[in-house]
């Protein structure tokens, strides 16, 4: 065969392969994904991108990855030698997309040219959708939380500790929050925000309290009837020591006795959480009752108490109030449910009076630290 012919049919093969990318040289692309906590049992990962296998950046086309296991997805699939790809992990859609960062900003799309088989491994710190962007630390999501106890949903944020993650054999306690919506994101509350995230992992990182998981739960349009001592109440305190606690135990790291279960609130939050103790003492061991409504509740709570309180024995209760506004028709009952539970040696009581203020979030979030140090403190208490 003379040279000219050979050099003819090496020619032709390299057009063919131009104009057939398929015939070129192969080379395969693995995608692992492990997320920060579980993918929730209704979401897919998908990855969006430049390949038909991505729907060439339309979502609805993409094909879902490969589920090993509840925060670790796989795909693979084979392109020529030399390709460059483009891609986007999401949950379906680009409002839902992965984010590797602690600020909340929307990452570029990985870009990367395929000169031999290559395994991606991706972390995504969070998900643009359900990323708070005010909040220090890590959450995860719980949305329309439903239970047959309860005429409404409602939301579930809960917070994780600095070493969540670094320890993963480690267990840790609980405090179960009301007004969920306003503990840690300004953007979702009415009044503002506690700041009780960046609160928690100073007073942690200082050495100053033991490191606890946060429990957010979101009131509804029912929070005066669920926060006092009606049917509606007793229901959604029982929801939480049946259900919630319960599920918070199984998807978490957590310390499940009642020493290191508490609850926190204000105003009619800090009602219910002292109810949270009292009516289920054997779950919920300490309570941080600030600015309590015990005035609104038409003095049962105050009654009960009155008529003895050692169903209370070893527990630790934390109350205050302001004397500004509403936390100044607010103090009598306060100070008389401090009366009442002075009575007993065995409950541990910190109480504290703060004149100058007023009934509001940026009160309480000013004063956080005190309940705090006082339920989850390292130093002995005084």
């Amino acid at each position: 065969m003379s040279k000219s012919i050979v050099f003819t049919m090496h020619l032709l093969l390299g057009l063919l392969f131009l104009d057939n990318p398929s015939l070129a040289q192969q080379v395969k692309l693995s995608i692992k994904v492990v997320t920060p906590f579980k993918t929730a049992a209704g979401d897919s990962l998908v990855i969006i991108g430049d390949q038909p296998l991505w729907g060439n950046w339309m979502y609805p086309r993409s094909k879902k990855m490969d589920r090993l296991n509840d925060s670790t997805w796989v795909q693979e699939l084979s392109l020529p030698k030399n390709t460059k790809v483009n891609f986007k992990v999401t949950r379906g859609s680009y409002y839902r997309e992965a984010l590797y960062n602690n600020n909340g900003q929307i990452p570029a799309a990985t870009s990367l040219t395929l000169s031999n088989d290559t395994l991606v491994t991706l972390r995504p710190s969070s998900w643009n959708d359900i990323y708070q962007r005010s909040i220090t630390g890590t959450v995860r999501y719980f949305h329309n939380f439903s239970s047959p106890l309860l005429k409404y949903t409602r939301n579930v944020v809960v917070w994780l500790p600095p070493s969540y993650f670094k320890q993963p054999n480690k267990k840790y306690p609980v405090l179960y929050a009301h007004d969920g919506q306003n503990i840690f994101d300004h953007t979702n509350g009415a009044g503002g925000e506690w700041h009780m995230d960046e609160t928690a992992d100073s007073l942690m990182r200082k050495g100053k309290i033991e490191e606890f998981i946060i429990v957010g739960i979101a009131n509804t349009k029912d929070r005066w009837v669920e926060y006092s001592g009606t049917p509606e109440g007793m229901n959604y305190i029982r929801f939480i020591a049946t259900e919630l606690k319960p599920f918070i135990d199984k998807e978490f790291s957590t310390l499940k006795d009642k020493a290191n279960t508490a609850a926190i609130g204000s105003s009619m939050g800090g009602l219910i959480s002292f109810y949270m103790v009292w009516q289920y003492p054997e779950v919920f061991s300490k309570a941080a009752c600030l600015s309590s409504g015990f005035y609104f509740d038409d003095g049962h709570m105050l009654e009960k108490a009155e008529k003895g309180t050692a169903r209370l024995n070893g527990s630790r209760i934390y109350l205050d109030c302001g004397g500004l506004d509403l936390d100044k028709d607010f103090l009598p009952a306060n100070e008389q449910m401090n009366r009442i539970l002075s009575r007993n040696s065995a409950i541990r009581l910190k109480y504290q009076y703060f004149p100058k203020d007023k009934h509001n979030e940026q009160a309480w979030s000013e004063r956080l630290s005190i309940p705090l140090i006082f339920l989850f403190g390292k130093a002995p208490l005084n």
